[in-house]
């Protein structure tokens, strides 16, 4: 007679290597989102006397321009049926609703309706603190700004420019900066050989700077100064070849968990000729625009945790700590969802 079936089990022994749960930054609309400038869209979208609506935190807001020139964001939905205030009329430095022509001022307050001269108290938009600059509209997530909004180290007033939109990310905002402090991605992985120490960072409440000079195996020296602002901004200002190049990245929360990113590529206009100008502002867009790029993928499938940080992680642990301790709220939930 055969021997019985021998049945064999796997037994997985649990030890202190096993994954543990996630850990770290809270994904944003937890507790609310961060208090940051965001930009909402490129100040090319959106002319004289229109308004459009846009994807903004977890729902939506109207920007719209005055007959002044000044764009503004507020929230999307009139207070008396809740249509979209974007199919409605900019009169004047207002906004009119489509539906039954309540008219809002830039500030959010109801002051004209057709059918009575007793206005609501409580008709008032969501107002957010609104600033356009390098091609883009920001607001504020916040009743006040809580700082400055983004600039480079050079003067403002010398500065050309060129602003693009990038593709949306499935990953909040401030994982797409935390390779500026992430030494090791950008050595191994970019190939860029820098001088760089945790302790030559300096951090605020609100942000953090420091110089670095690495070398771009395509690009040669750059030197440059970098800042971040808030959880959702960084700023490189510096050189390329002894010609002043400058970049921006500002990432915007939008529904879905997604961000959309913009670009801003700058150097001061008296550096040379036109065709060298342009020359630098594509070149140093190209750059920021390949770094994201080739971080896509990874970005893309990232699941997030810090289970296991190591010695060289030691700015990129300090950044996280910066992270969960930055402010959070959400006080147009109520009006813009």
């Amino acid at each position: 007679m055969s021997s019985p079936s021998q049945i064999h089990t796997n037994r997985i022994q649990v030890t202190d290597s096993s994954p543990k749960p996630r850990r770290g930054v809270p994904p944003q609309g937890e507790g609310g989102f961060d208090e940051c400038w965001f930009p909402v869209g490129l100040s090319s979208e959106v002319e004289t006397g229109k308004a459009f609506s846009r994807a903004f935190l977890d729902g939506r807001v109207v920007v719209f321009r005055g007959e002044d020139g000044e764009a503004k964001v507020l929230s999307p939905f009139c207070r008396h049926l809740g249509a979209d205030l974007a199919m409605g009329e900019v009169v004047g430095n207002d906004i009119r609703c489509a539906f039954h022509h309540w008219k809002y001022d830039r500030g959010g307050q109801c002051n004209h309706i057709p059918s009575t001269t007793r206005i609501p108290k409580t008709a008032q938009l969501f107002n957010f603190p609104t600033a356009e600059k390098w091609g883009l509209i920001w607001a504020f997530n916040g009743m006040e700004p809580g700082y400055d909004l983004p600039y480079f180290q050079e003067q403002d007033q010398d500065l050309i420019f060129q602003t693009a939109a990038v593709a949306d990310h499935p990953v909040d905002h401030w994982s797409l900066l935390s390779n500026s402090v992430d030494f090791q991605h950008l050595r191994f992985v970019h190939g860029l050989d820098f001088d760089a120490a945790p302790d030559e960072i300096n951090w605020s409440k609100t942000g953090l700077e420091y110089p670095m000079a690495f070398i771009d195996p395509t690009m040669g020296r750059m030197d440059q100064y970098i800042k971040v602002f808030g959880t959702n901004v960084i700023t490189l200002s510096g050189s390329v070849g002894g010609m002043p190049s400058l970049s921006m990245y500002a990432g915007t929360p939008v529904p879905g968990g997604l961000t959309r990113g913009y670009t801003v590529a700058a150097t001061r206009g008296d550096a040379g000729s036109p065709e060298q100008l342009q020359g630098v502002l594509d070149m140093t867009q190209q750059f920021f625009v390949k770094l994201i790029e080739d971080d896509t993928p990874i970005q893309n499938s990232l699941r997030f945790r810090e289970d296991h940080l190591v010695e060289g992680d030691q700015a990129l642990g300090r950044f996280f700590a910066y992270l969960r301790n930055y402010p959070r709220s959400h006080h147009s939930q109520a009006f813009i969802t």
